[in-house]
């Protein structure tokens, strides 16, 4: 079974080690510590891998801590963060619209 370091799922994922720690203190993460060595690091296996994707996935789709830990994300769930994105969308599409029209508009344009 290949292990990681928590030095080699950061950058692997684009995290801090901080984020890591972080979900881990917060109970989505559960690495083991590697007894082997003096100092007890963390190793990531491919479980804790396939599961820190999984958050990094979920935080982006814009699911709370709470709401990834609970492990039950419905259907529901899903369909009301597709309508939040896409009112996000129509907001930055309005905007750049604006933006566009001030500066056509504009002596500096």
């Amino acid at each position: 079974m290949t292990l990681y370091s928590i030095r080699q799922v950061s950058e692997e994922f684009g995290l801090t080690r901080r984020a890591i720690r972080f979900y881990e203190q917060k109970g989505l993460l559960k690495p083991s510590r590697d007894a082997g060595n003096g100092t007890s690091p963390r190793v990531f296996n491919e479980d804790d891998r396939a599961r820190l994707s999984d958050i990094v996935k979920l935080t982006k789709m814009g699911f709370t801590l709470k709401e990834i830990a609970s492990g039950n994300i419905s259907d529901d769930q899903y369909r009301n963060q597709l309508a939040l994105c896409l009112d996000e969308i129509a907001e930055l599409e309005e905007a750049i619209l604006l933006i566009k029209e001030y500066l056509s508009t504009s002596g500096d344009g």
